[in-house]
């Protein structure tokens, strides 16, 4: 089972993020996973909304 964005539950389950800015999407295991990598995309391909105004 796929979640959007959250914690896992279980071992079967995945999480999923994509950007609002581009076609990028991530598929991971925790959170703290998903979220560096989302946060990486951020700084490297859309550095002036990583940085917020």
């Amino acid at each position: 089972m796929n979640r959007k964005s959250g914690y896992v539950r279980n071992a079967t389950e995945t999480i999923e993020r994509a950007c609002e800015h581009c076609e990028w999407h991530a598929v991971g295991d925790t959170h703290p996973e998903l979220a560096k990598r989302y946060q990486d995309h951020l700084r490297d391909d859309h550095p002036s909304v990583w940085l917020r105004k």
